[in-house]
Parts: C-alpha cells; sequence; structure tokens
C-alpha cells in the first residue's frame, strides 16, 4: 500500500479548507439574495396598500373640484384627510428599513403608551375605501379607550394587514372587528364572511411566502402580509389565532397580554 506523500497531504488540506470556505460563501451569497428577495415582496407589500385609501381620496378630491357646489369646508376636510395619509405612507416608508432588519429576525419594537381604540377606529377610516369599492362594509365594537403599552406602527401594521386581508377575501360581505378587555388582556378580532381557510392550510399561512391554495390564484400577491403580521405578533409577545373554514369566513383573533397593556 503506498503512502501519501506529506506534501501532497498539506496540498490536499488546504484544497479541503478552500472549498470549505468557497462552499460558506456561497451559502452566505445565497442567503443574502434570499433576505433581499423577501425585503423586497414585504417593501412591495407594506408600501401598496397605503396607496388605496390615498388614490381613493385623491378621487374624492378631483370629484369635489369638478362639482360645482362643492363647498370649502369639503375641500379643506378632504386635504386634511390626504394629508394624513400621506403622512402614515411616509411613516411606513420609514418603518422599512425595520421591516429589512426583521427578515433577519432583528426587528426591534419602539414601545410606547397609546390608545389602541383610537388606533383601531384610525385604521378602519382609512380602510374603509378599499372596503366599500369591493361592497363590504365595516362594523366596528370597540370600547371609548383601551390603553396599551407596545409599539403602535407595529400594531398598526397589524390591524392594516388583517383588515385588507378581509377586505381582499371577503366577497363583498360584512367584515366585523371587535376590540375589548378580557382578563388575560386586551382582545382584538376581525371577521369576514368570504371565501375562508382550510384547515390544512391554517397552520401554514403565517409562514413567509406561504399563501392559502387557491386563494393568491385567484386573487394575486406577494404571500407577506400574514407573515408580517405573525413577526410583528411574536415580537410584541402576543399571541394570534385563526378559525376558519372554506366558504363559511374567517376570523383572526389576537390577544395582547396584560404586561403590554397600561395598567390602571
Amino acid at each position: 500500500m503506498l503512502k501519501e506523500d506529506p506534501e501532497d497531504a498539506v496540498l490536499n488540506g488546504r484544497a479541503d479548507v478552500v472549498a470549505k470556505a468557497l462552499e460558506r460563501e456561497v451559502q452566505d451569497l445565497r442567503e443574502a439574495i434570499e433576505a433581499r428577495d423577501a425585503f423586497l415582496a414585504v417593501a412591495a407589500h407594506e408600501l401598496r396598500n397605503p396607496m388605496t385609501p390615498i388614490l381613493a381620496h385623491v378621487q374624492r378630491l378631483r370629484r369635489l373640484v369638478e362639482t360645482s357646489d362643492a363647498s370649502k369646508d369639503d375641500l379643506a376636510r378632504s386635504l386634511g384627510r390626504l394629508e394624513t395619509l400621506v403622512e402614515h405612507y411616509v411613516r411606513r416608508a420609514t418603518a422599512l428599513l425595520e421591516v429589512s432588519r426583521m427578515t433577519t429576525g432583528r426587528r426591534t419594537l419602539e414601545i410606547q403608551t397609546f390608545d389602541l381604540a383610537g388606533l383601531v377606529r384610525l385604521v378602519v377610516e382609512t380602510s374603509l375605501p378599499a372596503a366599500q369599492y369591493v361592497g363590504s362594509s365595516i362594523s366596528l365594537e370597540v370600547p371609548e379607550s383601551l390603553v396599551v403599552r407596545t409599539d403602535p406602527l407595529a400594531m398598526e401594521q397589524i390591524l392594516d394587514n388583517l383588515l385588507s386581508n378581509a377586505v381582499k377575501y371577503g366577497q363583498g360581505q360584512p367584515i366585523d372587528l371587535i376590540l375589548r378587555s378580557e382578563p388575560q388582556g386586551a382582545v382584538l378580532e376581525v371577521r369576514d364572511r368570504g371565501i375562508g381557510i382550510s384547515v390544512a392550510d391554517q397552520s401554514r399561512i403565517f409562514g413567509r411566502f406561504e399563501r392559502a391554495v387557491g386563494r393568491e390564484e385567484a386573487f394575486g400577491g406577494f404571500g407577506v402580509g400574514l407573515w408580517v403580521v405573525g413577526q410583528l405578533v411574536e415580537a410584541m409577545g402576543a399571541d394570534i389565532q385563526v378559525q376558519s373554514s372554506p366558504g363559511k369566513g374567517t376570523t383572526m383573533t389576537l390577544r395582547l397580554p396584560h404586561n403590554r397593556m397600561e395598567k390602571p
């Protein structure tokens, strides 16, 4: 049996080291590309959604201008609302850096004390044009005030995505949004009466780019909305559950524990 030449052994060892280093670099590059693609998909989704109410208000302004009996008060109110929507859009765009960090597991929260009931009313108001366009109404059942301590932008993104999903898959049927305080914490429900989700699909819809079979083929989209929701809910230490069946609608229930609520 021939013995391996010591010099050959050294060269082979170095070749193995180089090969492993190249393999690691290739893997790192693949992960970087996947993270980039994930971020681009999230960015497209997060910047597209707020444009619907902005466009609706721009169209309303155009109709007001074209109407001879449009008053200055009507125009001022509509411009004020449009200004608020644009400000929210700028905040959403600014937050994309944090969303990109979320794709790599480094998403941080900006904890503040705020009125969740007021935020719910605001998100519903901005979602109404899209809902009305498809024939859906949004009923709102919230207390006068429910103070919580968490990231308000994260909560806004969660609410916006849940309502957008309800509008998208609700088949023009009524949508219910309920906020209440329970002994365990705050509970938020978003309920539609649309196409629903099968039991098999419910376990995976919060995964990155995961979509319920048959839903996106008909409605389009990146499959990132509920992934964003799932990531933010986890970062907040909250919990979200799905109750649904095909043809009978979907209820998303978000539970925010007491340690995320402002104590009296």
